[in-house]
């Protein structure tokens, strides 16, 4: 079996077709939205670039940032719906058992379960976090710099500072779901709890 396939029970073992529709959707935009980003230009005026690969590039980025937030949003909607709040912020709610506990099998650099309160869904949230504090600063600045405000530059500065988040949180989450991944294809047994 290869990778992909691998990788694909694994999905299909811990996400409900609809979670991982939107999961795969949401991953795949993201890392576009980075990729086209190094296309974008504006010139002194704040106008796009009339380059035509700057031109394509800015453009792809506005368009798809903006199909992005309803996809977003409807998966805050489904997690939000399967998981509380408290699930992905557990320390905000002063819950920290299992966060100390996974913490006790990462020092002994053991990977630990998917569970409620856990690493893995703290981890989730300050993703989800990051995704909306990008999405939120691409939409106002896009916004002011339609309406020329003067401090549309402040706020593209924003956007692209927490950017580095969410890259930030591709590498992470994107190692660990290898690492996950990997472990699972050596214990192809049976996969553990569905849709956790």
């Amino acid at each position: 079996m290869n990778i992909f396939n691998i990788t694909m029970q694994y999905l299909k073992e811990r996400q409900k077709p609809s979670v991982r529709l939107l999961h795969i959707s949401i991953i795949v935009l993201v890392v576009s939205q980075i990729i086209v980003s190094n296309f974008m230009a504006f010139n002194n005026s704040g106008d796009i670039s009339s380059n035509t690969v700057e031109l394509y590039g800015s453009w792809l980025h506005i368009i798809t940032g903006i199909f992005l937030i309803p996809i977003a949003v409807l998966f805050l909607i489904v997690e939000l719906k399967r998981h509380s709040l408290k699930y992905y912020f557990p320390y905000l709610f002063g819950e920290f058992t299992q966060l100390s506990s996974d913490t006790r099998l990462l020092l002994k650099l053991k990977l630990p379960d998917s569970s409620d309160y856990g690493v893995a869904a703290s981890v989730q949230g300050l993703g989800l976090g990051a995704l909306f504090l990008v999405l939120f600063s691409g939409l106002i600045w896009f916004i002011t710099w339609n309406a020329n405000l003067s401090w549309a530059n402040d706020v593209e500065d924003v956007h692209k500072f927490v950017t580095g988040f969410v890259q930030a949180y591709i590498i992470g989450h994107g190692v660990m779901g290898i690492l996950h991944v990997f472990v699972y294809s050596k214990s192809l047994k049976g996969g553990g709890d569905k849709y956790h």
